[in-house]
């Protein structure tokens, strides 16, 4: 019979309090979310209250007067999506099929937009001064910059050298304003109108006529006083607003943060007398304090019965939780910034075509907390950059190795993949063991498998069927 035996054993093991459990989870939530769940906390809570009123970022006037432009038409728009629910639906087997490009929602508007960057444009300056075009489109597709500012800006951070002129800020733009969806990019509505109806072949129809030469007198709905002006009978008008209810007014809605609602970056990364600077965003989330009020009479307890001191015991501790918290976030999120722009230095300091393979083990490392926390970290966050907004994952990523040892980013290797698939004779397409040797030729260690890989992750076809579809 075995020898029954009591032992001790001194361990350590971590257990997540609920406290710290809801800790990591308002670590992870967006800001929007995290907005909400305050404004509810702050209307059951007395011992919590604002430090100062919300504020909001600055915007340009060029921004403010987009959005004025945006505001106008909203009623406007509603009558127009009458005039458009005339349209006959589109038959399927009369579409013509792109197979390159596709609207998917785990894309952001940016990566959607800088793969037809990459198979439309193979100079590489020209591509650095599309990627930071892309870059400042606003969540609406929107490019409310002038050129003239977008040259000086891409000046001042060197994307090229030398220095952009006007004329190829301009030409690039009208590349970017080919791409899907239509109408990306316009300075304006009025001009966003004007590319998506050229794009579906109304350029010098009525309706392209309407939006051109009266587009003010567009805005105020009158179809008789448009058909006046124009010689043409009010049916004549009413077909072309059918057309018109057609468009968009915000060509990048299925892209816009994946949520439909403005991006508002978390962390805004910017150079500061030569130096990257990371700051923490709190437009929208306000700083908060203990009520001075109700603390007091918390410390006189003679003046409250037991079931007030329990309840101003309780929404004291909550509310002091709430403050550790929001600020252990914000600490949180700025090192861990401050951590990605030291690993992608290159990224910040030369542009996004220098993006570097990450790890998140990496960064968790520097910042000295789990990866998980990480994580939780990026997960629906954004930053603002010089070169646009950037979810915090488009930083992260695997990589490959060179003949000379460096790792090159997956997203350069699809980019080279995507080029060589663009400069390809379309009468003998390049099949995978072609573009396998070729990024070998330059360096890049890769696999054919791992071209495939990439290929199809990019939604573009077998060199077969790239061969079959442009007979």
């Amino acid at each position: 019979m075995p020898e029954l035996k009591l032992e001790q054993k001194l361990s350590l093991k971590q257990v997540l309090t609920p406290q710290l459990i809801q800790s990591l989870q308002l670590l992870q939530i967006p800001k929007l979310e995290l907005a909400a769940e305050l404004r509810a906390e702050l209307e059951q809570n007395p011992m919590l209250e604002i430090i100062d009123n919300e504020t909001e970022i600055d915007e340009s006037d060029l921004d403010r007067e987009l959005d004025r432009e945006l505001d106008e038409w909203d009623n406007f728009a509603s009558g127009l999506s009458l005039y458009g629910s005339q349209l006959p639906e589109n038959d399927p087997d009369e579409e013509e099929v792109d197979p390159y490009f596709g609207v998917s929602s785990n894309k952001t508007l940016y990566e959607h937009l800088i793969e037809q960057l990459s198979i439309t444009v193979t100079d590489e300056r020209k591509y650095k001064i599309g990627e930071f075009i892309i870059g400042n489109l606003d969540s609406k597709g929107f490019l409310a910059i002038p050129d003239e500012r977008l040259r000086n800006d891409a000046e001042r951070l060197r994307i090229v050298e030398p220095p952009p002129s006007l004329d190829e800020i301009t030409e690039t733009i009208n590349i970017i304003q080919g791409f899907n969806p239509a109408g990306i990019a316009a300075r304006n509505l009025q001009e966003s109108f004007l590319i998506q109806l050229t794009d579906s072949g109304e350029e010098g129809s009525l309706a392209w006529i309407i939006v051109e030469d009266y587009f003010e007198e567009l805005k105020c709905k009158n179809v008789p006083q448009l058909a006046d002006i124009l010689g043409v009978s009010i049916a004549d008008v009413e077909s072309a607003m059918v057309v018109l209810g057609s468009l968009s007014f915000a060509p990048a809605a299925d892209y816009t943060g994946q949520s439909g609602g403005i991006i508002d970056p978390d962390l805004i990364v910017e150079k500061v007398q030569g130096r990257w600077v990371v700051r923490y965003n709190g437009a929208g989330i306000p700083e908060l304090r203990i009520n001075g009020k109700y603390r007091a009479m918390l410390k006189n307890r003679d003046s409250l019965d037991i079931s007030a001191k329990k309840f101003l015991s309780k929404k004291l501790n909550s509310a002091q939780w709430w403050i550790q918290s929001l600020q252990q976030r914000k600490d949180t999120m700025v090192r861990t910034m401050r951590a990605i722009l030291h690993h992608q230095f290159p990224f910040f300091e030369n542009g996004p075509a220098n993006l570097l393979p990450l790890k998140m083990e990496e960064i968790a490392d520097e910042v000295g907390v789990h990866p998980a926390t990480i994580s939780r970290v990026v997960r629906d966050k954004y930053v603002q950059t010089p070169y646009g907004v950037f979810p915090l994952r488009h930083f992260f990523g695997g990589g490959l190795a060179t003949e000379s040892g460096e790792d090159i980013a997956t997203t350069i290797v699809k980019r080279r993949i995507r080029a060589f698939i663009a400069e390809e004779d379309p009468a003998r397409p390049y099949a995978d063991q072609k573009i396998t040797e070729a990024l070998n030729n330059e360096g890049i260690k890769i696999a054919r498998r791992t071209v495939a890989k990439y290929r199809e992750e990019m939604g573009i076809p077998t060199a077969r069927m790239r061969k079959k579809k442009r007979k």
